[in-house]
C-alpha cells in the first residue's frame, strides 16, 4: 500500500513538474494584444449571402484572401476578426519594416504585426489556396501584409 501511495505521489509530482516545464513553450508572447481571439468573441455569422472568398485589405491595398473555415470559425468570421485587428494595427501598432513576422503558436504559423496577432494559418488555408505548406502561405501573407502596411500606414509617409 505504501509503495502504491509513493508511486502515485511521484507520478503526480512528475506531472506537475512536466506541466510547469511545458508551459514556457506554449506561453503567449509578452504584452501580446489579442483581439477577438476566443470562442466567446466570435462575430455574428448570419448573413444571407456569404461569399467564397474574403479580401483582407484597406484603401485599395489587398493584404491577402481568406478562403477557408478554421479553428471553429467560418471564413466570414475570420475575415471580420482580421479586419478588426488591421484597424487596430493601423491605429495603434508601430508599423516598421520589422514589425511583421511569423511565429509558431501551438505549432501553427501565426502572423504578428508588432505585438498584435493578425492571423494563424491552418491546413484548410493551404488546401484552399494550393500553397505548398502552412509556413509558406504564412510567409506569403506576411510579406504582402508588410508591403501593404508600408503603403497605407499614416506614419510610414512621415519624413519622406
Amino acid at each position: 500500500m505504501k509503495r502504491l501511495m509513493t508511486a502515485a505521489l511521484v507520478a503526480l509530482a512528475m506531472a506537475v513538474v512536466c506541466g510547469a516545464l511545458a508551459q514556457p513553450a506554449m506561453a503567449q508572447m509578452e504584452n501580446e494584444v489579442k483581439i477577438m481571439a476566443g470562442e466567446d468573441e466570435k462575430p455574428p455569422d448570419d448573413a444571407k449571402f456569404v461569399p467564397d472568398v474574403f479580401d483582407i485589405g484597406v484603401d485599395g491595398e489587398l493584404f491577402f484572401r481568406i478562403r477557408a473555415n478554421a479553428a471553429g470559425f467560418s471564413a466570414a468570421q475570420r475575415a471580420a476578426i482580421v479586419n478588426t485587428r488591421i484597424v487596430h494595427i493601423i491605429s495603434y501598432a508601430p508599423v516598421t519594416p520589422g514589425a511583421v513576422r511569423v511565429e509558431a503558436v501551438r505549432g501553427k504559423p501565426t502572423i504578428y504585426v508588432g505585438n498584435v496577432r493578425l492571423i494563424t494559418v491552418y491546413p484548410s488555408d493551404v488546401e484552399a489556396t494550393g500553397a505548398g505548406s502552412m509556413r509558406q502561405l504564412a510567409n506569403i501573407w506576411a510579406a504582402s501584409t508588410a508591403c501593404c502596411l508600408r503603403n497605407i500606414a499614416p506614419w510610414a509617409r512621415v519624413g519622406q
